[in-house]
């Protein structure tokens, strides 16, 4: 069992009560910052790991080299923007309808996927056409 860790359970706060999909170990420490909590980065980096271990955070591999958190929920995908970097989800499975299609071509037996999908944010978007 692991030891108390006032870092932990703000990190593990911090991030189930967010919506974002994009928590680096940097944000999380400006963060917990923000919440005028004690904490530095490898004590971010230690919290983080084991939540992840925990099954509480899941990591969030958007296809760039940079690692990123999430709370962990139910399975869905990821939507970046080329341009700024924000990241949205998109809500349920896409891959689901085509899982049976992919294991039959095959011969896999499918455990899991990844799917980021990249396009332009709405912000981006409307400052493209300013």
């Amino acid at each position: 069992m692991a030891r108390p860790s006032h870092v932990r359970d703000a990190v593990q706060e911090l991030l189930a009560s967010s919506h974002r999909h994009d928590w680096t170990s940097a944000s999380v420490l400006e963060g917990l910052r923000e919440r005028k909590i004690n904490g530095d980065r490898s004590s971010v980096f230690r919290a983080l790991t084991r939540l992840e271990a925990e099954g509480l955070v899941e990591r969030v591999d958007l296809g760039d080299g940079i690692t990123r958190y999430e709370a962990a929920g139910t399975h869905h995908e990821h939507v970046r923007c080329e341009r700024c970097g924000a990241v949205a989800a998109v809500p349920g499975c896409a891959v689901a309808p085509v899982r049976a299609a992919v294991e039959d071509r095959t011969g896999f037996r499918l455990t899991g996927h990844q799917v980021v999908f990249v396009g332009v944010c709405p912000a981006c978007a409307r400052d493209e056409q300013a």
